[in-house]
């Protein structure tokens, strides 16, 4: 740009010559020259977009009158003032329409090249034919050209071109030099990076869940996760309805840290945080993988990070994108559970089983009243609890609002959602309340970006997430399993009352004088308002110091972070009533209260389950980051100083009121030459309160390299089908302070109150303590040792792309307890030491391929596959494990258990068999003698199946614009995962109600098969006829849990995850209605899944009585103006 000026009058005659700049800067330049005063209205001036003009030595005037007119503008002269002003009706310009067709080189039509006019939102895209055409309200400007995988093109046009038709030629960039990838702490362009990193589109994250972590697994390469529920209304991250790790999981320490750093805007944030973005907030979302990515967060990096940067506003006009849907939410497979009347049938068939002389529970006549429905319901029960509790379906809301824009000085942009997600629940129509769910988010962002001086510059984000939950008192998850397993036939839900208890409350029926057997009333008998908010606030202070240190530049940034919790539980104390009798001839009928003197309507605030607490972080970070170049060669260097200081206003002891301190230096140097080669070393130094003295700071280096195989002359000829090759490779180690939850400072001594110690006859009791961890002042970090190879590649002129890393990692450093020490040393309680070690092996790859198949057709696809075993390499256990137990060379998250032979087929093959425990015989499960000793007990226990964690997770996807139309589709899989069904959850009768599935298959002297479903029928739960199906789950008492092979699965499955048709208004008709863009779709999440496991979501794995996974379909629109 350049300017000058020499006269004082509005006759001034003033030299200019800029291009898309805004108009305001242009009136701004005139008065300067001119000396004379502009008046105009600033936000009007503002939607004119960019402008250019050229005058040398010209006056005033005759700029004016070339530069306004054309942008719908008029102006007056009143001496040295010049007013500008809105032309009326009868002065404005026509329109413009400028047409055209876009090529590439080869002159082949290029479809979808987005085509706008500098500064405004007015825009379209290249059809099939690559043909576009807009209407302008202007008659000059500037159209910008833009496509992925090809450099920016921009074009002046004028009034006089109107009568032409465009022929724009774009230049390929396959190499996409300008592309840049966010790494720890700032930004690199794409083919410099050393290190594993996956960068996801935010709009590939779309789906209809309010949780945005559901859409991670078989959508980012690298990451391993499954859900785990469909709840409603997760408040905390354990009620979370999925887990998701990078490269799976390498701690086998209860209680360590086991999930991946969460970075949004720089700011460390909790899981939940990241479930509640929306993915129109996002403006680029990556996963860093290995140590070269991760060194410089050091004790911080070992498990992976995730990296979120959210929006900031643009300079340009107002543009505004609205976004609604309605959401119809249900299960994706409900528990098939056997009608009352096979219950009852079924039930003295397992009486039968274990004892043919005994007598049968129900009686024909019994059975055939539940099957007479000229009764009352409630006379002779026939309960399906399912429907009695809950809806078939739900409805849920989604709304989006976001705004950007801005002004030379100021850019802005902020965005409100509002998610309304309703449960299941029926409520009774007497009951006094409410109990269904009821939870609503609402988030705020505001984003800022203020230009001080034209080096320096001012951020400010702002996000707040509110959760506000209506629901039972009672868990929603534990009346699904309780309306489960209720008894279907022994009680109704609710009486009508009789001539005695003509009561304005609810009858509830039951048959004991606590009524927990009731699911129906557990569910209205109180409610629970929950609340949570998260507010995050930074300011960036950032310096451009080129004009001391070319290349130079300061950033400094301060963060608060608060997040609070509180939650009140009201109750009543429902009627309980038993039938006594009913008269069949006349209907009368007399109930029997249970307990009449402890019931009571009135509804109290529980204050003894009331919660509260709030947690606050501070961070503070001062960055400097140089860059230079000079002929071939290229280097930049990152130095980073950051703290955090966290506290909790609600600790659980004494030691968790002491504020989490965090503090690192890091730096990251860089080296490219010709663009072909690359290295980059880094390291983060990080202390961290936790650890002695000694070990309170910790090194984490890390090292890569990177050669772009593609830029050697030698592959010259290889252009057309191999655009892009590039290899590169890293090493690092890094850390991980979570080492264990509790106790928190691991080098300290921790002695608690053991209770009553010790009681003499005569003497009163005394309390006494025992030392509950012995200090280790040699705990320090966990430590991973990460190697990585990584292949990408373009194929076919950019038409096809991939990315394929292989990996190591060798966790040490674990936290584990010392085993091998004798019970009669007398510690108190086993020692923590580092003596665990874990390798991790695994790829991960990410592929696209993008074409137009036709004139018609355009097209993207998809795919990722992760592949992830991690073994123990050494941890220290008891000298008595045998060696077939032993976890040494196993998968970590790989069971123990039994491994069965079938079943008993009669009698002489128990008394042949090795002996077993409980009251076993024909039909009962048969068990491996491992060791030969003749008895079967937990030596006999081995490794079996595959780890909790999958090894294998992948998934496709693909994109297909026809015209105005659009189709998506999304599949996630998974394999090499496995599950041990708890046989005595679905313990027929014992737990109370009957799979169907059981009712189908199990053992009978008419179906001997060697592996049915379930054995043979009992009352009693399995573990009374073999005990070793009794010890499912580890506790003090029994550390670790044994399972069978008989009730083991593998759970691969195939799910679609989503399924989307959308339609694009026309141009003609978006202008017509002054939108830019109006999208109406309808899609569906979860409709279906392909699996061998059809008891209930295989992905749910062995907890199948929880709250199930929902599958939706949302119609909904999507505007911009």
């Amino acid at each position: 740009m350049s300017v000058s000026a020499s006269v004082l009058s509005q006759n001034a005659r003033v030299t200019v010559d800029m291009r898309n700049v805004a108009l305001t800067t242009v009136l701004e330049e005139l008065g300067k020259q001119s000396k004379c005063d502009f008046f105009y209205n600033y936000a009007l001036m503002q939607t004119k977009g960019m402008v250019s003009v050229k005058a040398e030595n010209r006056e005033l005037g005759k700029v004016l009158e070339e530069l306004l007119p054309g942008l719908g503008l008029a102006f007056t002269f009143d001496r040295n003032v010049v007013v500008i002003r809105e032309k009326v009706d009868d002065e404005k310009p026509k329109s413009v329409r400028v047409k055209g067709y876009v090529f590439d080189k080869q002159k082949q039509s290029m479809p979808g090249v987005t085509v706008k006019v500098a500064g405004l939102t007015i825009g379209t895209s290249t059809n099939a034919q690559g043909w576009f055409a807009l209407d302008l309200p202007m008659t000059s400007g500037t159209l910008e050209f833009t496509f992925i995988g090809f450099k920016k093109k921009t074009l002046d046009f004028t009034e006089k071109m109107a009568k032409d038709t465009l022929r724009v030629t774009m230049e390929e960039d396959v190499q996409e030099l300008d592309e840049t990838v966010v790494v720890a702490f700032g930004q690199q362009k794409k083919e410099s990076v050393v290190s594993a990193i996956t960068t996801v589109r935010p709009m590939d994250l779309k789906s209809s869940s309010s949780d945005l972590t559901t859409s991670f697994a078989g959508k980012i390469a690298g990451i391993v996760g499954w859900q785990t529920g469909g709840l409603p209304g997760a408040l905390t991250e354990e009620e979370m309805n999925t887990k998701f790790y990078i490269r799976g999981i390498t701690s086998f320490q209860t209680g360590a840290n086991i999930d991946p750093l969460i970075l949004i805007d720089g700011v460390e944030s909790s899981k939940l945080d990241l479930a509640r973005m929306a993915p129109e907030d996002i403006e680029s979302f990556s996963v860093m993988k290995d140590a070269a990515a991760t060194a410089m967060y050091g004790a911080r990096g070992a498990n992976g990070v995730i990296l979120v940067t959210t929006k900031k506003g643009e300079e340009g006009s107002v543009y505004t994108s609205v976004r609604y849907e309605a959401v119809a939410s249900m299960p994706t497979k409900k528990l098939d559970i056997v009608d009352p009347v096979t219950y009852m049938r079924m039930y003295n068939e397992a009486l039968m089983a274990r004892d043919p002389l005994a007598t049968p529970r129900y009686s024909a006549l019994d059975i055939s009243r539940r099957q007479n429905k000229s009764f009352p319901s409630w006379a002779y029960p026939a309960n399906d609890w399912m429907d009695i509790l809950f809806k078939d379906y739900s409805i849920n809301h989604r709304l989006g609002v976001n705004i950007r824009g801005g002004s030379k000085v100021m850019q802005y942009y902020a965005s409100v959602n509002y998610v309304r997600d309703m449960g299941m629940l029926k409520t009774d129509r007497l009951n006094e309340f409410d109990v269904n769910i009821k939870n609503s988010t609402l988030s705020f962002r505001v984003n800022l970006n203020v230009n001080l001086h034209r080096n320096i510059k001012l951020l400010y984000n702002s996000q707040t997430n509110w959760d506000k939950y209506h629901g039972p008192k009672e868990s929603v998850a534990q009346a699904y399993k309780m309306a489960l397993e209720a008894d279907p036939v022994r009680f109704a839900p609710t009486y009508p009352a009789d001539m005695e208890h003509n009561w304005e409350h609810i009858l509830f029926g039951a048959f004991s004088e606590t009524g927990q057997e009731n699911p129906y009333m557990q569910i209205h008998a109180g409610y629970l308002e929950r609340n949570r908010y998260s507010t995050t606030n930074q300011l960036e202070y950032i310096h451009n110091l080129s004009s001391l240190v070319k290349g130079l530049e300061l950033r400094a940034r301060v963060a608060l972070s608060q997040s609070g919790y509180y939650s009140m539980p009201f109750s009543t104390k429902p009627y309980f009533y038993r039938l006594q009798s009913f008269d069949e001839p006349t209907g009368v009928h007399k109930l029997f209260a249970l307990n009449p003197s402890s019931g009571d309507r009135t509804i109290d605030l529980n204050a003894d389950g009331k919660q509260a607490y709030m947690d606050t972080r501070l961070t503070y970070e001062l960055r400097a980051y140089h860059t230079a170049a000079w002929g071939d060669h290229q280097t930049s260097l990152t130095a980073v100083l950051n703290a955090m200081e966290s506290t909790s206003s609600a600790p659980e002891k004494y030691l968790e009121a002491v504020e989490h301190r965090n503090l690192g230096f890091s730096m990251r140097g860089t080296y490219g030459f010709k663009d072909r080669y690359f290295v980059e070393a880094s390291f983060g130094y990080n202390g961290s309160e936790r650890f002695a003295k000694k070990n309170k700071m910790g090194f984490f280096p890390a090292a890569g390299v990177a050669y772009v195989i593609s830029s050697e002359p030698f592959m010259a000829g290889t252009a057309n089908w191999l655009p892009f090759l590039k290899l590169r490779a890293s090493y690092g180690k890094v850390g991980n302070d979570g080492i264990i939850n509790t106790p928190r400072f691991v080098h300290l001594p921790e002695v608690v109150d053991s209770g009553m110690n010790s009681q003499q006859p005569g003497e009163t009791s005394t309390k006494g303590w025992k030392v509950n961890n012995y200090a280790n002042e040699n705990i320090k970090w966990e430590i991973a040792e990460q190697v990585n190879v990584g292949l990408e590649a373009k194929l076919f002129k950019g038409i096809g792309e991939f990315t394929l890393d292989v990996y190591q990692e060798i966790r040490h450093n674990i936290l584990s307890y010392r085993t091998v020490i004798p019970a009669h040393v007398g510690v108190e309680s086993l020692q923590l030491d580092n003596i665990g070690k874990v390798r991790s092996r695994g790829l991960d790859f990410s592929g696209k391929i993008q074409h137009a198949f036709s004139p018609d057709l355009w097209i993207i696809l998809n795919g990722t596959f992760t592949y992830n075993k991690a073994t123990y390499m050494s941890l220290e256990e008891a000298f008595d494990t045998p060696e077939w137990q032993r976890k040494t060379g196993h998968e970590i998250s790989q069971q123990v258990g039994f491994i069965d032979q079938g079943l008993f087929r009669d009698a002489a093959e128990v008394a042949a068999a090795p002996k077993q425990n409980g009251q076993y015989g024909p039909g009962d499960i048969r068990y491996r003698d491992v060791n030969n000793d003749g008895i079967i007990d937990i030596k006999d226990a081995v490794h079996i199946g595959f780890p909790e964690t999958p090894r294998i997770t992948y998934g496709f996807s693909g994109f297909i614009n026809y015209k105005g139309w659009e189709f998506n589709f999304a599949f996630q899989g998974s394999g090499k995962r496995g599950f041990f069904i708890n046989p005595r959850s679905i313990s027929p009768f014992y737990s109370g109600n009957v799979l169907q599935a059981i009712a189908d298959d199990h053992w009978t002297p008419g179906n001997m098969k060697n592996h049915p479903l379930w054995p043979r029928l009992s009352v009693q739960n399995i573990a009374y006829h073999n005990q070793e199906e009794g010890n499912y789950e580890a506790s003090y008492s029994s550390p670790t849990a044994y399972k069978s092979t008989y009730f083991m699965r593998e759970c691969s499955f195939l799910r679609c995850t989503a399924l989307e048709l959308a339609y694009n208004l026309p141009d003609t008709w978006k202008r017509k209605i002054r939108m830019q863009n109006v999208k109406v779709f309808v899609r569906a999440n979860n409709p279906f899944i392909i699996t061998n496991f059809k008891l209930w979501d295989v992905e749910l794995g062995g907890n199948g009585f929880n709250y199930p996974i929902q599958k939706t379909y949302a119609i909904g629109l999507n505007f911009s103006f």
